[in-house]
């Protein structure tokens, strides 16, 4: 009983390995192909640097953030919690932020907010988020002291 059938040429039958050696190009071409990106040598969109100097005011109903910008920055991501170790792998509060700050005006006075803010850029349709910047908390009052 054979294990591998063999083909009959003019000149006879064909080793196992002349019957394999076709298949084994095809395999690793078909790897190679695998292993390139599908938009060719293109790089990805580097993500940039996390928005450092996160501040918080309340206010009536509202809390305002500001940030330093970041240079390389297209616009913002606005996360928010209710309590600390907010993630910026969920869905944001607000996108498409620019400039670097905004006044998150769904905030209910006397609850206590956290927020974190990444810098996203854009590039030929892909985009890349940061890293979050340092965590800030503050509770929004009706008549708003500067209050943690």
């Amino acid at each position: 009983m054979q294990m591998c059938p063999t083909r009959v040429f003019a000149s006879g039958t064909a080793s196992i390995e002349e019957c394999l050696a076709p298949v084994l190009l095809l395999l690793i071409f078909s790897i190679l192909v695998a292993g390139c990106s599908a938009t060719g040598s293109e790089p990805e969109v580097e993500a940039p640097a996390a928005p450092t100097g996160l501040e918080a005011t309340s206010q009536n109903g509202a809390i305002g953030l500001s940030w330093n910008a970041v240079g390389e920055a297209d616009t913002y991501r606005v996360y928010r919690g209710t309590s600390s170790g907010v993630e910026a792998s969920g869905s944001p509060l607000e996108t498409g932020i620019s400039p670097a700050g905004y006044t998150d005006e769904t905030a209910e006075n006397g609850t206590k907010y956290f927020y974190v803010v990444t810098a996203v850029v854009s590039e030929n349709g892909e985009s890349a988020e940061s890293d979050p910047s340092g965590e800030v908390e503050k509770t929004p009052f009706a008549d708003p002291p500067d209050r943690p």
